[in-house]
């Protein structure tokens, strides 16, 4: 792994659209005997057992890999070592930003807000059109990175004056160890923690994740086994599993379903998904329809047509699911928030850019009617 400078970084940043306001100021946060450091860590994995002969196995999602010493986990981000389970995510993000709580996406949950978001490299999945592919496809101990201990993230967002820290851009399961100790001390600050994930992670980790996490947007990427199967490499069964488990928890929950032409666009797929979501997360539950940009190994596909995630948002609607939106499409109507009861336009947005905000004490101000989510 390679320290990088504080020049370094914000130039990186900046080329790969990362850099925002506060990034600068964060570095002199930290100062640059820790920003500047970058010292290799590792954590032992809490959930793992040792097995015979030395090797390990992971239970932090699904694959349950078992690994011989030397070994490195499918996410790339645990090793064996000498017999014990290391995680190489731990006070090394490599993205470091300052976005609008949008751009997670999270719509009822705090609108307008700004997070500290963090993320650091590996992927328990392998999407064909991941967006962040350089880093959720590299090891973390393969990547340029910044060291950032969980009281230097506080302490960043107390002088910036951030309420949320957030996990996003990779996938914070396969960094929950550290999400944990930077979630805990945030909370002990009074701050929240956010999380963005495809939540393929088994019942017990998750319960740890959930027990240190104030708001989850989860990603249903597709709703048959043979689209998880050769889109993410995955499968779907525990997805729907953990988003069940969220929901139980009480935690705030929003979903969102990225459509992807030729792939999960079809009309019957998406109204069995939203049958789902309202019979198993409630018809209140926001779920959001992305318009899909070619990335990574599906850069030959086309944008998803607008007319597409419009018969989505209309199958979303006619099946009873209150709040349905269409993001990474701007403008449009569908972005943003009306009353189901009286159509009053409640949150305008263009963008990941809050114009309106007319909900009042989490009702709308013209006929009452409460508003699902967390407004203050």
């Amino acid at each position: 792994m390679e320290a990088m400078t504080r020049r370094e970084f914000l130039r990186r940043a900046a080329e790969t659209g990362l850099a925002t306001a506060g990034l600068s100021l964060l570095f002199e946060v930290l100062g640059p005997e820790v920003a500047e450091a970058a010292i290799y860590r590792r954590r032992h994995v809490r959930f793992s057992r040792r097995l015979s002969r030395k090797r390990v196995q992971c239970l932090v999602c699904p694959f349950r890999c078992v690994l011989r010493p030397g070994e490195i986990s499918q996410c790339l981000t645990k090793q064996n070592i000498n017999g014990r389970l290391m995680t190489h995510a731990w006070d090394n993000p490599s993205i470091i930003s300052v976005d609008p709580i949008e751009k997670m996406p999270l719509y009822h949950y705090l609108p307008g807000a700004t997070t500290l978001t963090l993320a650091i490299g590996g992927c328990n999945l392998h999407c064909l059109y991941c967006q962040n592919w350089q880093e959720s496809q590299r090891s973390p101990a393969k990547q340029r990175t910044v060291e950032l201990s969980a009281n230097g993230a506080v302490k960043a967002m107390k002088k910036e004056n951030i309420k949320i820290v957030a996990f996003s851009y990779t996938e914070p399961v396969v960094f929950m160890e550290w999400i944990e100790a930077v979630s805990r001390a945030a909370r002990r600050k009074g701050y929240r923690c956010v999380v963005a994930s495809a939540a393929y992670i088994n019942p017990e980790p998750l319960k740890r994740l959930i027990s240190v996490t104030d708001a989850f947007v989860i990603t249903l990427k597709g709703f048959t086994e043979d689209f998880y199967r050769r889109v993410t490499g995955a499968s779907l069964k525990p997805v729907l599993e953990a988003l069940k488990q969220i929901k139980r928890a009480g935690k705030h929950l929003e979903v969102v379903n990225l459509i992807v032409p030729t792939y999960n666009d079809k009309e019957d797929e998406i109204r069995r998904m939203c049958v789902w979501v309202r019979d198993n997360l409630g018809e209140e539950t926001p779920m959001m329809f992305s318009r899909f940009v070619p990335a990574y190994k599906l850069r030959n596909l086309p944008q998803t047509p607008r007319k597409t995630l419009e018969t989505a948002v209309k199958i979303a609607k006619d099946v009873g699911l209150k709040f349905v939106y269409i993001v990474n499409l701007a403008p449009h109507p569908a972005n943003d928030t009306y009353c189901p009861k009286c159509g009053t336009p409640l949150i305008k947005r263009v963008g990941l850019r809050i114009l309106e905000n007319n909900i009042k004490d989490g009702r709308c101000p013209k006929c009452g009617r409460k508003i699902p989510g967390v407004w203050k």
